[in-house]
């Protein structure tokens, strides 16, 4: 976590000093796809009045979008966030995952270093997973794994996110940056009933 923390936070730096540094005026169209990682952080509430605080856990996003001229992007995103730790013997997983139909806004004019701000809102089908792992003894697995899964249910729903970010273009096809989005999952299943994750994370996108 430490190392995704500085990691998003040289993009950012990166990112603030734009409007002195720009490469130029933004060249955004056709498809663009990008991946995204860095921390996050998860609120779980459940059957039962089981509620958890907020949990920190990696985060990650995959897109593919097409511009429809210089300011939006139309596309599809698919943002995850984990939470892995320790019970007694056991070990357990939580996850969450949006696959979402998004909208992105460029706010500035492509010519100035403020054409990197961007709004982005979405919608989708949402997933979550909880996993029970248990320790196996050395030697028991045929294949070297060090625990198995004893209990897994996946529960679905719909969820929607909104974000805002900057990108700071490196050359005409590339652009890196940082983004905030909040994420909001209406499961209404038996062990998850909603789920709100806040990822923070360092982008890449090339576009073509």
């Amino acid at each position: 976590m430490r190392r995704v923390t500085i990691m998003v936070l040289a993009v950012l730096g990166v990112s603030i000093a734009a409007p002195s540094l720009a490469w130029g005026p933004y060249t955004r169209a056709g498809w663009v796809v990008g991946v995204a990682y860095g921390p996050g952080q998860a609120k779980i509430t459940g059957a039962d009045s089981l509620e958890t605080g907020w949990l920190q856990g990696p985060a990650q996003t995959i897109r593919v979008g097409r511009m429809f001229g210089p300011r939006i992007k139309m596309g599809y995103e698919h943002q995850a966030w984990l939470r892995e730790q320790g019970f007694q013997s056991l070990k357990i997983r939580a996850g969450t995952q949006l696959e979402a139909l998004a909208v992105t806004a460029y706010l500035g004019r492509p010519s100035s270093a403020w054409g990197g701000l961007f709004v982005t809102s979405g919608g989708g089908y949402a997933h979550c997973r909880l996993t029970f792992l248990e320790p196996l003894a050395p030697g028991e697995s045929p294949i070297g794994d060090t625990f198995e899964v004893v209990f897994l249910q996946d529960e679905f729903g719909w969820g929607g996110f909104v974000g805002a970010g900057y990108e700071f273009q490196i050359s005409r096809s590339f652009a890196a940056g940082v983004v905030l989005s909040y994420n909001h999952l209406g499961i209404g299943g038996s062990i998850y009933d909603t789920a709100d994750f806040v990822p923070l994370t360092a982008n890449l996108n090339w576009s073509f």
